[in-house]
């Protein structure tokens, strides 16, 4: 898909326990400023477990690098459908 970026999400700062859900970064919009942090437009598990329902939000650059893991879009798939859902029906 192309202007997303895929984010595995993590329980711990150290990226060993994964929470089972995806962040889905529309980096086509590009970034934004929130109170002097960077952040993006995303699609996000609502709920702290494996394939959560989905909802829109944003999400900094640095939630990213403390608790997140870029992937690739196969393995996005698989961890969370759900998400997948949403975003083939945009």
């Amino acid at each position: 898909m192309n202007g997303i970026r895929f984010y595995q999400e993590f329980k711990d700062k150290s990226k060993v326990k994964p929470a089972g859900t995806v962040v889905a970064l529309l980096v086509c919009n590009g970034p934004f400023r929130s109170d002097g942090t960077v952040c993006y437009e995303a699609d996000v598990g609502l709920f702290d477990h494996p394939n959560s329902a989905v909802c829109s939000s944003a999400v900094s650059l640095d939630y990213l690098r403390c608790r997140c893991k870029r992937i690739g879009q196969a393995k996005a798939r698989t961890m969370h459908p759900a998400l997948f859902e949403r975003l083939d029906h945009r």
